[in-house]
């Protein structure tokens, strides 16, 4: 018999220390600051909706240029990176995106990182037939036009060469679909 009262208060002594750890983790959560108003929290680009992007000139793997006014209203501009463990586990899904989009609807800009250059080509393979590629490096003039902050990332263009839309997962629809969809609801 006393094997089990002290069994039974060893579980309630358990169970009272699970609470109190419980209590301090949703008090900790309370006391963290909220996003701003209207913003995401983990914003992938610095650009919020509306903002124009940044002059850049590039080329994509085409040898067709790119700049800031050739992107057209609508684009889902998408920046991934092999050395970005994220990004490959996204690759799969940005690639099926890419497809539901059309390959002229998506500029894919594939990131070298200058600390740890990985090999961009597997990406170039895998996202070409796709989407429009572009290979880029970190910090260079295209991830500075859109205030890349993060890996994997994607900017919707919207009119005259303002982001529509940021995020880090690219949306099964465009923010102009989901407005139809929504106003027609």
């Amino acid at each position: 018999m006393p094997y089990l009262t002290a069994a039974v208060l060893l579980l309630a002594l358990l169970g009272v220390f699970n609470l109190a750890l419980t209590f301090g983790l949703v008090r900790r959560l309370r006391e963290r600051p909220a996003p701003p108003a209207g913003e995401e929290w983990d914003r992938a680009s610095g650009l919020a909706a509306g903002a124009p992007v940044g002059a850049f000139s590039a080329v994509d793997v085409d040898g067709r240029p790119l700049t800031h006014e050739s992107l057209p209203d609508g684009l889902m501009v998408v920046f991934v990176s092999p050395d970005c463990p994220a990004c490959e586990e996204t690759l799969p899904h940005v690639v099926e995106r890419a497809r539901e989009y059309g390959r002229d609807q998506v500029l894919a800009v594939v990131i070298r990182d200058g600390d740890t250059p990985g090999d961009p080509e597997p990406y170039v393979e895998r996202l070409a037939p796709v989407a429009r590629v572009a290979v880029a490096d970190m910090g260079g003039d295209l991830t500075t036009a859109f205030a890349l902050q993060g890996l994997p990332a994607y900017a919707e263009m919207g009119a005259d060469g303002r982001v529509a839309g940021t995020g880090r997962i690219l949306p099964r629809w465009s923010a102009r679909e989901r407005d139809r969809a929504g106003a027609g609801a």
